[in-house]
């Protein structure tokens, strides 16, 4: 952001006269980063005169896009309580969906959680969007540190729906998450598996850098 979108011409003249700009750094600050429930970067939160929060952007964004949802905000579309108040009047899973990521990233892991329950109990446990829901709940799981909880929604994921999207998804996180408990021989053997179960993921290079620092040829071959 601070190399791309925050030095485009449109972007200094948006934050010179619309809104103000305050940027912080997350491990120099950790308090404060605290406060914000600042759980993935980068992480834009938009506060409003009283300096309550009207809403945040989680990742990346091109400066149009960027640009283009902080007006929606300042606007309130498409803010948490925009959300709130719609799906009063339409039932929608997907907006159900939206809720339960706004409040996934601002901290609220409890509300999350509620809202993508609430996905899974209006449809099918093994449509898309209950898998997205499902893969999310995991993924809370797991950042919560909650590493057997995540595991066993990780593996349910992948016996529902097999080898597709959902599975590889799941199958890299229980490498992951057996090298996060300090399981060396069942991270390596996950891990190869991945590799040999998807040849063509994006996640393969990845896979394959933990093989050898788990099994010690990275620091060899450096060595030689």
């Amino acid at each position: 952001m601070d190399t791309v979108v925050f030095v485009d011409p449109k972007a200094i003249d948006f934050f010179t006269n619309e809104m103000l700009l305050a940027k912080i750094d997350t491990e120099k600050d950790s308090a404060l980063s605290k406060q914000y429930a600042i759980s993935a970067l980068p992480t834009s939160v938009m506060f409003g005169p009283d300096g309550k929060e009207i809403d945040r952007i989680v990742g990346y964004e091109p400066t149009d896009q960027f640009l283009a949802q902080l007006r929606d905000y300042q606007q309130g579309k498409g803010t948490l309580a925009d959300l709130l108040n719609r799906v009063k009047e339409n039932d929608d899973r997907a907006l159900y969906f939206d809720i339960a990521d706004k409040y996934k990233y601002r901290g609220g892991s409890d509300e999350a959680k509620s809202w993508y329950e609430k996905i899974i109990a209006a449809g099918s446990p093994t449509d898309s969007l209950s898998g997205e829901a499902r893969l999310a709940l995991a993924d809370m799981y797991y950042r919560a540190k909650e590493y057997d909880k995540a595991m066993e929604t990780f593996r349910a994921v992948k016996k529902d729906f097999g080898p597709g999207y959902f599975g590889e998804t799941a199958d890299i996180y229980c490498a992951v998450i057996y090298n996060r408990k300090g399981d060396t021989a069942n991270a390596i053997d996950a891990f190869k598996q991945f590799v040999k179960d998807y040849p063509n993921s994006e996640d393969v290079e990845y896979a394959q850098q933990q093989i050898a620092k788990l099994t010690g040829t990275e620091a060899a071959s450096k060595n030689n």
